[in-house]
């Protein structure tokens, strides 16, 4: 058995121990969800350990965080060697890396970024993708709303974005289904609490963009690169429920879920054979697991 520590942090600057991983109790981001994160995988590999799209998650990261006034003080390369130097350090091969930028304790005005520090922490630690062990997600259409982009920018991977994905998780659990599927303010198919949304017919793939209010996976990415390396059509644009409920395959994408089949959406059971989708899925785990060479360059060996 591993006797390396459950969590391993970096904080503005340094590792740090876990009795000093705490954040002051009148910090910013603590009332207001006013922080920025990202959600990255490490695996073992014939190779040796590799973090999956590192560089992808940390741009994204910079992108959220300027939305916001955070004023990270690292260069990306630093937060690179940041991750690789935390995830050394847990001892762990297979492991969820969680940077997080959030505005500190100076004030709760609501204009932290002309008063609040930046702070930048890094945590390592184990967390089984939501689809181990899991044939698929029985789903419903959540009555919570997708937040409009007018309100809050979806594409930005914001703190207090996520209390709207909070409510629609927590719903849909009390109601006995695994996932829930958020529709925007046009009534169309936004996405999953934490998941991007494919549909299949016809054995192309279907997803949506910035314009249904949805974030830009870097799962979703990897899922549409995949499909053109595989030969499988691929469309982006609005997916109406009836279109869910009349595909032949359902699935969602993102990094704690990976790729997982949706089993049904409310009544609506999809067929037990999924061709499509079990593809996508078993390139996709064998890239990440560095099996497939092809995709060699998402991949950050320690």
């Amino acid at each position: 058995m591993s006797t390396a520590p459950a969590r391993t942090y970096w904080i503005d600057g340094s590792l740090a121990l876990p009795e000093a991983a705490h954040a002051p109790l009148l910090s910013h981001a603590l009332h207001y969800g006013t922080s920025v994160f990202e959600g990255i995988r490490a695996y073992p590999t014939p190779r040796g350990v590799a973090i999956f799209r590192l560089d992808d998650h940390l741009r994204r990261f910079f992108a959220s965080a300027e939305a916001y006034g955070l004023k990270i003080a690292y260069t990306l390369e630093r937060l690179h060697e940041a991750c690789c130097e935390t995830l050394r350090a847990s001892g762990m091969e297979d492991a969820y890396l969680r940077p997080l930028a959030y505005f500190g304790d100076e004030t709760i005005a609501l204009s932290p970024s002309l008063l609040c520090s930046t702070h930048v922490a890094l945590a390592v630690f184990r967390f089984p993708p939501l689809s181990a062990g899991a044939p698929g997600f029985r789903a419903t259409i959540s009555p919570i709303e997708k937040f409009s982009s007018r309100a809050m920018p979806a594409t930005v991977k914001g703190g207090g974005h996520y209390t709207n994905s909070v409510l629609a998780l927590q719903d849909a659990k009390a109601r006995g289904f695994d996932e829930a599927i958020l529709l925007n303010v046009k009534g169309d198919v936004a996405e999953g609490t934490g998941e991007n949304l494919f549909i299949v017919k016809d054995g192309a793939i279907r997803t949506n963009d910035a314009s249904a209010d949805v974030l830009y996976g870097i799962t979703r990415d990897s899922i549409l690169r995949i499909a053109e390396r595989e030969g499988i059509p691929s469309s982006i644009g609005a997916i109406s429920v009836e279109a869910l409920f009349g595909a032949d395959e359902a699935f969602f994408t993102g990094t704690a879920a990976e790729v997982i089949p949706i089993l049904s959406v409310d009544d609506r059971v999809f067929p037990k054979t999924r061709p499509v989708t079990d593809k996508l899925r078993a390139v996709y785990a064998n890239a990440a697991r560095g099996g497939d060479p092809r995709f060699d360059d998402w991949l950050t060996y320690l």
